[in-house]
């Protein structure tokens, strides 16, 4: 919820909103756009990448409204906050900057943080080796 008030209004550019009636009522999804989808999200990645998501792309629920993130019970250190992690910094997410990132970290206690220099958003597609090579070293670390 924080982090939506952190998002300038022009960030979703071409996306569009589209109402759901759920089980727990109505709801707001939202198609990410083509002009969104090549300058914030692919916007290192292989233009076959881009071309395969905007062919794949659906609608996808925000979770503002979700009842469970009202749960306080669930973000507890009992809970959440035994279980050890790791954030993996895309350098060049054009949907979430350096700062956003660190800013969602810092709500993170005790989490250790991997970088990827000319990652984009989507990071398995601009740097999949050196994705799976931070992955392989928090595996081996916590095996």
């Amino acid at each position: 919820m924080q982090f939506m008030r952190r998002i300038t209004p022009d960030f979703f550019m071409d996306s569009k909103r589209i109402p759901l009636n759920t089980t727990q009522g109505p709801r707001t999804a939202v198609l990410f756009g083509p002009k969104l989808m090549a300058e914030k999200l692919y916007n290192q990645s292989p233009a076959e990448d881009l071309t395969l998501a905007m062919m794949l792309v659906r609608p996808g629920n925000q979770f503002i409204d979700d009842p469970i993130k009202k749960d306080e019970t669930l973000l507890t250190d009992g809970n959440y906050g035994s279980v050890r992690r790791v954030f993996v910094i895309a350098m060049d997410d054009a949907s979430s900057n350096e700062e956003i990132q660190r800013w969602i970290i810092d709500r993170s206690p005790g989490a250790e943080v991997e970088e990827i220099a000319g990652a984009d958003h989507m990071a398995m597609c601009s740097k999949p080796r050196e994705l799976c090579d931070v992955l392989l070293r928090i595996a081996a670390k916590y095996a």
